[in-house]
């Protein structure tokens, strides 16, 4: 059952059952009502009748006059009048009043009761003629007709009551509905090939637009979770494909003859160092994915050392690369060159974040300073790139992920959540200061307790 649907049927539900109770009460308010204003009436009716019975000849003219046109307003009730032998002296023979109630009557003085279908009002009267009971009816069908009436108008106000909050609340319902059915015809047309879309905002400041915000959210963590198994898949296949091409070019050539011992000897150096790049790549993804911790118990590590020997390894990759080195650290500092860490994982995020530098640099130069700060050493590495847009500097911690701006320039976006992940992991506090087409600097801070 849609939403509209089921609002329209509770809201009528709810209606009718407000309304039910409603017509209950007013039954029963009118009902009361009527009653007390029938015995009311026949009071007077009661009074009237004896006075005109047995008080005319002690009233003036003018106030007899006046009891005859009260008496004649009251047609529509009979009388009976009972004398001290219970009989009906004056008034109609109709159903008559029993002897005990007569008597309840006559020691009571008055007395309202209901008797054979009759509303009765009577009275006890005495007079030079003898003692009377005075008894005012009036036929039940009378208000029973009234009653129906209302029922059957309350019955219709019912119907077209519910008739009309059914159309009307389908109607308000479907203008609520209106901006989900907007958002689900939105959603329907994202296609998997392109997640990278936003459900437009009904900038109505209610849950539909709390709800629109957080589907977008989760589009975009999968969008982006969709390019980082992009790059993944991109970048294992490229990774592996090298060393695997030769493993199997190598033992094609190899298997075409017979060899002599120094040539098998040969052929597994090499094959072992095509394993030994296979190992050092998933090492790198277990780095990653945190699946391994350091293998290596913690060592001091010359960091200038380390960085030469970068610098050296980089030549071979970007022969034209440029390292300009400053050493800003006092002879009394020089102890804190030494940096007492997994020098393999050190060797890896420092080898990522320099490269970084030079490829993304216009001439492929890097600035890189040592110095010290708060008794802390510190180390700068600076380029001269196209920078990280402001709005995705949040993600470049995501394996495989890349900005937009740097899918001219190859590589895997692994590299940099590589260097990220060991500094976290090892305490080094890092700091990413970039602006887009003027480059990227990060800052290094290895504490004193290094």
């Amino acid at each position: 059952m849609k939403v509209q649907t089921r609002l329209s049927l509770s809201t009528s539900i709810i209606f009718g059952i407000i309304f039910v109770v409603s017509s209950v009460f007013i039954y029963g308010l009118f009902q009361n009502s009527a009653t007390r204003a029938i015995y009311r009436n026949l009071q007077k009716m009661a009074f009237a009748t004896a006075f005109f019975y047995f008080g005319d000849e002690e009233m003036t003219d003018e106030e007899s006059a006046m009891m005859h046109q009260q008496f004649g307003e009251l047609v529509g009730t009979t009388y009976q009048i009972y004398d001290v032998e219970n009989t009906i002296r004056f008034g109609l023979e109709t159903s008559k009043i029993t002897s005990s109630l007569l008597e309840e009557i006559r020691e009571k003085q008055e007395l309202p009761f209901v008797s054979d279908g009759y509303f009765c009002y009577a009275i006890f009267c005495q007079d030079r003629q003898g003692d009377f009971v005075v008894v005012a009816k009036q036929n039940r069908e009378v208000l029973s007709t009234k009653l129906h009436a209302l029922l059957r108008v309350l019955g219709l106000a019912l119907v077209l009551g519910i008739l009309v909050v059914i159309l009307s609340s389908r109607w308000i319902a479907r203008m609520a509905y209106r901006p989900f059915s907007k958002v689900i015809n939105q959603v329907k047309n994202i296609s998997t090939q392109d997640l990278n879309v936003q459900i437009q905002s009904s900038q109505t400041a209610d849950e539909l637009q709390a709800l629109i915000d957080t589907f977008n959210e989760l589009l975009t963590k999968i969008s982006e979770t969709v390019v980082i198994q992009k790059n993944f898949v991109r970048y294992v296949s490229h990774e592996f494909k090298t060393p695997l091409a030769a493993l199997l070019g190598n033992l094609e050539v190899f298997a075409i003859k017979e060899r002599n011992p120094d040539e098998y000897k040969i052929l597994a150096e090499k094959l072992m160092q095509q394993i030994q790049q296979m190992e050092k790549i998933i090492d790198t993804l277990l780095v990653v994915s945190d699946l391994r911790q350091a293998s290596e118990p913690a060592t001091a590590v010359r960091l200038d050392e380390l960085i030469w020997d970068i610098i050296d390894q980089l030549k071979h990759s970007y022969p034209n690369s440029k390292a300009l080195v400053n050493m800003n650290i006092e002879p009394i500092d020089i102890h804190l060159l030494n940096i007492h860490k997994d020098e393999t994982q050190l060797l890896m995020a420092l080898f990522n974040l320099i490269e970084n530098a030079v490829k993304y640099s216009r001439d492929h130069s890097v600035e890189i300073e040592l110095f010290k700060r708060d008794g802390n050493l510190c180390l700068t590495i600076a380029d001269k790139g196209i920078g990280i847009p402001a709005d995705q500097i949040q993600h470049i911690s995501k394996p495989f992920y890349r900005a937009d701006n740097a899918n001219q320039i190859q590589g895997s976006g692994i590299g940099l959540s590589i260097a990220l992940r060991i500094l976290e992991r090892n305490g080094i506090h890092y700091e990413i200061r970039t602006q887009e087409q003027e480059g990227v600097t990060v800052v290094l801070v290895f504490g004193s307790h290094e």
